[in-house]
């Protein structure tokens, strides 16, 4: 059976749209609409361009599709207004099913772990009037719903609460767990959210109670949070002062004690699972889930790579291949998006009249290049699914001298200068210079302690508190990547780069040729590396 999954901006408020075809039961594609639309989340917006694409990557007609899955069952008429948009789009429409929010994220996590069963939880903002779900699951007997976390305990509302207070906007909250290595949690926020026997306590009458159209850039705090916290909220764009450095340390601890309360009694109550899956926008926060991965209560932990909301497609693709009779196929990586041939990149090239070499081998060059301090775009096979560049779309640099790391977010990202870079380095190596306990972790899922006899060795990818949020390499995921990282080893005895996505501030991930050529022009990179075109600058 061939499944669509889908999700969409069919409300002002809801983003990421994306698109995931399962053949089989097997994931295919899974494409997003930002990086087709050059619009960061996509708010509002429908996922017509990722349709295509995943209809072209499969090589099958839209009149091949069996079925239609989203999320949004307990919107009125929603199935009718997909169906209105797609026979728009397309001429016709297959069957349309509707599932919950939340059982999405839930399918995304577990069927994709290739896990036999798992305790599986999923926190968010609010999706379908629940901020999180807490299911059992199995391969027999599929997902059995335990909870259903209703909306006015969204651990994720209270985070981005906490975000729009410290200046920052919707999607910001990985800027304050950057942040919150550089304060204290002197701050009391427990009138606000606590650790109690369900997870927590939390009061929402700190949010502003606004009506359904409010735009999603809007503060959500209200003056409330102010008079408590004693300070008035930080102005967009002005210094951080410490005071702001501890909001941001302590919002972390509490959201951390709170996780770690639920998820021990997740445990306590079915310490027979040794499996916990893990999704929804709140599982981006991989500070967090640090903690889970480390603290033994779960034999293996599985994080969504596409865990927030651009991941809905993928789990309703994995519903309704459930539905459909087919047994999903584990997520085996993150390289479902688009890929561009040398054609494609050559014609690029050429038709913008840019100079450009044809190297041998792009892996060898860019390593040497890498060996003499360069920093590097590098553009490889199919995009990754997610919001982590994970070696296919990504800004690569050496990573010896913390210097790098200002000099990436000054000269590259435009960004601010406490936000720290990944570390991806060869999966075998990696517990020379990590604690990863043997751990393969190739999706950026997760920060992980340094080693304190490595550390000063990869400064620049190595956060405040010691810890760095780790991609682990193997050549049987990403052969390119793989073969790059070991060929920059064999030049400089160091396993370890620098890994950010390839993109500039604000903007989305870079899909095509020319998103690519556009943000190495428009920033400080030395060189671009596309297959094996090698671009330049010219010397002033």
């Amino acid at each position: 059976m061939i499944v669509l999954g889908l999700h969409g901006g069919v409300t002002v408020n809801q983003h990421e749209p994306a698109a995931a075809l399962a053949i089989n039961g097997r994931i295919v594609a899974l494409c997003e609409e930002e990086r087709y639309l050059r619009v960061k989340s996509c708010y509002g917006m429908l996922p017509e361009h990722s349709i295509r694409a995943c209809l072209k990557m499969a090589g099958i007609r839209w009149e091949q599709v069996d079925l239609v899955v989203a999320p949004g069952i307990t919107y009125d008429f929603f199935a009718d207004r997909i169906r209105d948009y797609l026979r728009h789009l397309f001429g016709s429409c297959p069957r349309v099913e509707l599932v919950h929010h939340q059982e999405a994220h839930v399918a995304a996590a577990f069927y994709g772990s290739g896990y036999d069963e798992a305790l599986c939880l999923t926190l968010d903002a609010s999706g379908d009037g629940a901020c999180g779900m807490i299911a059992s699951a199995s391969k027999g007997d599929g997902i059995k719903v335990l909870e259903t976390i209703p909306t006015a305990r969204s651990i994720g509302y209270f985070y981005t609460m906490m975000t729009y207070y410290l200046g920052f906007t919707d999607g910001d909250e990985y800027k304050v767990m950057g942040l919150a290595p550089y304060g204290e949690p002197s701050v009391d926020v427990s009138r606000i959210i606590r650790p109690a026997p369900g997870g927590w306590d939390f009061d929402p009458h700190f949010l502003r109670s606004d009506p359904p159209t409010r735009s999603p850039f809007e503060p959500t705090y209200s003056p409330r949070l102010a008079e408590l916290l004693g300070q008035p909220n930080r102005t967009p764009g002005t210094p951080l002062t410490q005071f702001h450095k501890d909001v941001a340390r302590s919002t972390q601890a509490a959201f951390e004690e709170c996780l770690m309360t639920l998820a021990a009694e997740m445990k306590a109550a079915n310490s027979g699972i040794g499996n916990f899956c893990y999704a929804g926008g709140v599982a981006l926060n991989c500070a967090a889930n640090r903690r889970l991965m480390y603290s033994g209560l779960f034999d293996n932990v599985y994080v969504s790579p596409v865990a927030s909301d651009r991941g809905l497609a993928l789990g309703c693709a994995y519903l309704g291949a459930v539905m459909s009779g087919d047994s999903p196929w584990q997520l085996w990586d993150a390289y479902l998006g688009s890929s561009y041939s040398d054609d494609d990149i050559r014609k690029e090239l050429v038709a913008n009249s840019i100079p450009f070499e044809e190297v041998p081998d792009g892996r060898e060059a860019a390593a040497e290049m890498l060996a003499q301090d360069m920093i590097l775009g590098w553009y490889q096979g199919r995009s990754e699914a997610g919001a982590r560049a994970l070696g296919n779309r990504s800004i690569v640099a050496p990573c010896g001298d913390e210097k790098m790391r200002d000099k990436v977010n000054a000269r590259i990202k435009y960004r601010e200068e406490f936000r720290p870079f990944a570390p991806s380095a060869l999966y075998e190596d990696a517990e020379a210079y990590f604690r990863t306990d043997g751990r393969d972790l190739p999706t950026m899922s997760f920060t992980v302690d340094a080693l304190p006899g490595k550390a000063d060795g990869i400064r620049a990818v190595v956060h405040a508190d010691g810890t760095a949020r780790l991609q682990t390499v193997k050549s049987s995921t990403n052969e390119l990547y793989y073969d790059l990282i070991s060929k920059y080893k064999a030049l400089s005895d160091v396993p370890v780069i620098l890994n950010t996505s390839f993109n500039l501030k604000g903007q989305p991930i870079v899909e095509t040729p020319r998103d690519a050529i556009m943000t190495f022009f428009g920033c400080g990179l030395d060189a671009l590396v596309m297959g094996n075109f090698v671009v330049r600058k010219p010397k002033p």
